[in-house]
């Protein structure tokens, strides 16, 4: 068995992991900090290497006008999105409102009769946006609000 240090404990010297005795072996012993350079060496080529490789095909392959569309059509994806939950936020309270209890004509009729089942339709019909839209036209300004000299025409 031989005192000289391990494949692992030359990577830990690499990293700056090894102990004060791997230290201090390699201070000593000229095999172990001969072996220690060599393999420093082969890392520093290699991630020379490494990185002239990946210069020459960035270099080889500009970036296409599509992937940088792509990126930009994300970013304005991800905008749109918190938009479009901001919006959700602020509506849904509205429809989420209390359900008032439908009032029962003072003349007696019930939902069966034919007259307030027709009264109901014509209502229905006679509507100039969804009954689910209707909370959001008080959010929409009356001809009365808008003033001549500033108003929307």
């Amino acid at each position: 068995m031989s005192d000289h240090l391990s494949e692992d404990q030359f990577a830990k010297c690499i990293l700056g992991r090894s102990t004060r005795t791997e230290l201090q072996h390699i201070r000593e012993c000229p095999e172990c900090s001969i072996e220690l350079e060599r393999f420093e060496k082969m890392l520093s080529l290699f991630r020379t290497a490494l990185r002239d490789r990946i210069d020459d095909r960035v270099a080889s392959h500009p970036p296409d006008e599509t992937s940088l569309r792509r990126r930009e059509a994300g970013i304005s994806t991800v905008r749109w999105a918190w938009v479009t939950a901001a919006i959700v936020a602020l509506i849904i309270p509205m429809f989420m409102s209390e359900k008032k209890p439908q009032k029962v004509d003072e003349q007696g009729f019930s939902e069966t009769n034919p007259v307030a089942i027709m009264d109901r339709v014509n209502l229905h019909l006679s509507r100039t946006v969804p009954a689910p839209m209707e909370p959001m036209m008080s959010l929409i300004p009356s001809d009365e609000l808008i003033s001549n000299s500033g108003g929307v025409r």
